[in-house]
């Protein structure tokens, strides 16, 4: 098990694997849905070229340590992203480590990983879409990587995808903002995170709904009782820097958090209004104006809304 081992090493809390059959059961799940544009991750052997037989998955799980409150004058970041860049060099290292090992790796394979993890037992479907591993609670990484070798006896295949699920006490259907959660589990579309990547598509009601939140929403992990004991981190003085508002609102490119989230700057800006509007910050409005006029269209319309509520 020199391949659990080495990822024990880099910090993983387990790693595990499974068979490379076909992930039938998510392939179910997103159909219908706007994912279902990434169905053909859920074919492990059309994915890497390979036959079943010389497929074994590695799925490894990392702890994401949740973020303590923001300071007032910032924007805020969900933990994910807060440690995006510590888990992609961790699995960079476990894949040179599976190399070294003389094992064939596709680093750039797309599996879906959640389902992966669920298959090797490392935890259950959480209501409110991520899964939940034990005295982990839902703040974790999950690493699922393509390994060219024949699967092991105690690989668990597909027998293992039907998850008993969180237990469904329903709490994060009561916090969710958009009321994105249901008994029947996530629409995507409604999720805040999902409007961060799709700002045109946010309606103006749901607007007061961001908060202060600049990239990824987990208001319905913090409200899950699983992750209620979980210790909360500091983000680092630098991180907490680049996400005042004041700076987000005049940086021309806002560099030092494009390596966390994947927004244009336009899009930043146009969150860091809202937040300045939801929060009261009207020593921001002159910044929040000079953006009214933006050739951006949706930034535009942001921040004319923000400046109009900070005008009261």
């Amino acid at each position: 098990m020199k391949i659990r081992d080495a990822a024990l090493k880099l910090g993983y809390i387990d790693a595990l694997t499974v068979t490379g059959h076909p992930f039938d059961i998510w392939l179910s799940r997103i159909k219908g849905t706007h994912l279902e544009r990434l169905a053909n991750m859920h074919d492990p052997a059309k994915v890497s070229g390979w036959s079943l037989e010389e497929i074994t998955i590695w799925v490894g799980i990392s702890p994401v340590p949740p973020v303590e409150d923001w300071p007032e004058d910032c924007g805020e970041m969900a933990a994910h992203y807060v440690s995006i860049q510590g888990n992609r060099n961790r699995r960079s290292a476990w894949i040179e480590a599976i190399s070294a090992m003389g094992y064939e790796v596709q680093a750039d394979a797309m599996l879906p990983a959640r389902a992966a993890a669920i298959r090797a037992g490392l935890g259950v479907h959480g209501l409110f879409g991520p899964m939940i591993a034990p005295d982990y609670g839902s703040f974790i990484d999950i690493a699922a990587l393509l390994v060219r070798a024949a699967p092991p006896q105690d690989a668990r295949g597909p027998e293992f995808d039907l998850s008993p699920g969180c237990g469904n006490c329903g709490i994060c259907i009561e916090a969710c903002p958009t009321g994105a959660i249901s008994e029947n589990g996530v629409n995507t579309l409604r999720c805040l995170r999902h409007y961060m990547g799709n700002l045109g598509t946010l309606p103006e009601e749901d607007y007061p709904k961001m908060g202060r939140r600049v990239y990824g929403c987990e208001t319905c992990q913090r409200s899950c009782p699983k992750n209620a004991k979980l210790k909360r981190t500091p983000p680092s003085g630098d991180l907490i820097d680049s996400m005042k508002l004041e700076k987000l609102l005049t940086s021309p490119t806002v560099s030092d958090v494009a390596k966390y989230v994947n927004l244009e700057a336009s899009g930043v800006k146009a969150l860091a209004a809202l937040a300045a509007a939801n929060t009261g910050r009207k020593d921001l409005r002159p910044l929040v104006e000079a953006l009214t006029d933006s050739e951006d269209e949706v930034l535009g319309k942001m921040a004319r809304w923000a400046a109009k509520v900070l005008k009261k």
